[in-house]
């Protein structure tokens, strides 16, 4: 489909406000473009971003806090950030992907969803979405019969689809086009009346190299770890604290010395016998580098290890009951007048100061849990305190 038929079908539908989910680890030029450009492209007003809070989809804590992350946005362009719960956040891409959508949805305000690819050509992601939102028997068995050869499930999924796409757009497969569809499939699955279109990334997701405008967010982070310029990419972040998983290093390594076998076999992303890889791993490994190194096969890829730990280290439990909350992390004046349509719409309650909140959810206790956890990994000693969420506020941008 392309870019000029694309504005055409977004004005038709009429757009308000468009969804943008994001983990801005960190927030960079690329994303303020992506903002720009769904904006642009769809005539809407609003942009509400849900972000991964503390912790991000990789099973690592951002480089920096949340509440910087969500500044930045809405310094460039964003109108609203709520944080993505971390039980969501520390899922594999699918789950990752309905449960940003299904928030997104309750909200009772989004009109439309925008995301970034390696393709524009939504109806190859729409087909394929179909097909994982259907998820019919001879998908299935097609993942199950290359998980039974020891491949991991990306790649389960993805011979899944060719076989029952032959001539499928290989470009669904890159990094991103993976999350279009799993946004897509959420999308259906929820029978949810948002709308959900892609702009065509420019640059590869993982790739150390930029082109001539952007850099992706793996090597800007390199960048800062190394002490390099990386301005001309991102915004300037030198005032900030950065975190890293290698802190909290005996920490991980004493809590899976110290596990039951069975606490694990609860946790979000357990199959049978990886609670032993785990334990065992933890006990023979020096450092934190060499028990991922263990953990690592070619059926369980490092950031579904990565994920696997952090959530039996916060306690994210399978069948988890859904959040009754939202959390409101940075917002501008027209941020504050969609706050107050969610009120009006949604079951969800809109949260700016944890302290004020009073449901239910074990989901928030999770959040907090994660960015206490988060703290331990700073670089900077004096910024491993604990019960940040309680400590700090939403940043609201006044107009001058």
């Amino acid at each position: 489909m392309s870019i000029g038929f694309l504005k055409k079908w977004v004005k038709f539908l009429k757009f308000n406000t468009i969804g943008i989910i994001c983990e801005y680890n960190p927030f960079h030029f690329g994303h303020k473009y992506h903002i720009n450009e769904a904006r642009k492209i769809s005539g809407c007003k609003n942009v509400v971003c849900i972000m991964s809070g503390s912790m991000v989809q990789r099973g690592e804590p951002a480089v920096f806090d949340k509440w910087s992350r969500a500044k930045t946005a809405i310094e460039n362009g964003a109108d609203l950030v709520i944080e993505l719960p971390a039980c969501y956040a520390l899922q594999s891409a699918d789950n990752f992907a309905f449960g940003a959508v299904s928030v997104l949805d309750r909200l009772g305000v989004i009109d439309a969803l925008c995301f970034g690819a390696e393709t524009d050509d939504i109806s190859s992601l729409e087909a394929a979405a179909k097909i994982t939102a259907a998820s019919p028997e001879e998908y299935n068995e097609a993942i199950r019969e290359r998980l039974a050869m020891g491949e991991g499930y990306p790649g389960a999924c993805e011979y899944a689809l060719t076989k029952l796409i032959p001539d499928v757009n290989k470009d669904v497969f890159s990094p991103n086009s993976t999350l279009a569809i799993a946004y897509i499939s959420s999308v259906l699955k929820l029978n949810s009346k948002i709308k959900p279109f892609c702009i065509k990334r420019n640059n590869d997701y993982h790739s150390d190299k930029s082109d001539d405008d952007f850099q992706s967010a793996t090597s800007i982070r390199k960048m800062i770890a190394n002490g390099e310029d990386y301005t001309a990419f991102a915004p300037d972040y030198s005032a900030l604290r950065t975190y890293n998983l290698k802190n909290a290093e005996t920490f991980i390594l004493g809590f899976f010395r110290n596990c039951l076998t069975d606490s694990l076999k609860t946790v979000v992303g357990y199959e049978n016998g990886l609670e032993n890889l785990v334990i065992n791993s933890a006990k023979r490994a020096c450092t934190l580098e060499e028990f991922f190194s263990l953990c690592t096969t070619k059926r369980y890829t490092l950031h579904r290890i990565k994920r696997f730990c952090m959530c039996a280290i916060l306690g994210i439990k399978k069948n988890l009951a859904p959040v009754d909350y939202v959390r409101v992390l940075a917002f501008n004046s027209v941020g504050a007048s969609i706050i107050r349509e969610i009120k009006e719409k949604s079951s969800l309650i809109p949260v700016t100061k944890a302290a004020d909140y009073c449901g239910g959810s074990e989901a928030f206790s999770i959040d907090v849990a994660a960015t206490d956890f988060a703290s331990l990994c700073c670089d900077d000693t004096s910024g491993r305190t604990c019960g940040k969420d309680f400590l700090c506020s939403p940043y609201v941008l006044k107009n001058i």
